[in-house]
């Protein structure tokens, strides 16, 4: 979720400095379009998530001595 955020943040950012710098040239509006950054949040959240699943199951799984004891 913290990636998700910082990387809308950055886009947001990124579009806002664009739009700005190419004022010159014709682009002169800047739009946030509010459901598709709230549509890659949740998404990027799901992916966290379903990302974790494994790791996180396997190491329920595990003996904690055993693991101390062959590392």
């Amino acid at each position: 979720m913290i990636g998700g955020a910082i990387g809308v943040a950055v886009g947001v950012l990124w579009g806002w400095v664009f739009t700005r710098a190419l004022r010159s040239e014709g682009v002169t509006v800047f739009r946030l379009p509010a459901v598709q950054v709230v549509l890659f949040l949740v998404g990027s959240m799901l992916v966290g998530v379903v990302a974790a699943v494994l790791p996180a199951w396997r190491a329920s799984r595990l003996d904690v001595m055993e693991a101390i004891a062959t590392e």
